[in-house]
């Protein structure tokens, strides 16, 4: 029981250190799945005016998100102003030297790019904020 205790342990550093939300170990004798829910930001959060309410002034933001674990590159892809269709290439994740696309799941406008190019990402990151 100790060393299942080391193990899960380590397993809290390797996310914390990767910036990781999830992460699953499994052996012969031992099988360990570590999840981490973060609360939602105060930068999410604001309050809803009458303003806001009426339907002539409500935005649809729409988000795409990571699909997998690794480096997120869209550099040359895609910019802050370009119009996307789903389906389209917004950029791909290199996971141990394979490169994975990244397909846009909604149409609109890129209003902004969360992660720097080349910094990592792990499933469901918020990639990018778009104008539908």
């Amino acid at each position: 029981m100790k060393d299942n205790v080391k193990y899960i342990d380590e397993l809290v550093k390797i996310m914390d250190n990767n910036e990781l939300t999830e992460i699953k170990y499994k052996d012969n004798l031992l099988k360990i799945k570590l999840k981490k829910e973060f609360p939602i930001p105060a930068e999410y959060i604001s309050e809803v005016t009458e303003e806001e309410e009426s339907p002539k002034s409500i935005e649809e933001i729409k988000q795409v998100t990571s699909i997998g674990i690794g480096q997120y590159f869209y550099d040359s892809v895609i910019k802050v102003g370009d119009r996307i269709k789903v389906g389209q290439n917004v950029g791909y994740i290199l996971i141990m030297g394979v490169k994975t696309p990244i397909k846009s799941t909604v149409n609109g406008e890129i209003i902004e790019i969360l992660v720097e190019n080349g910094g990592n990402v792990d499933y469901g990151k918020l990639l990018l904020k778009v104008r539908a």
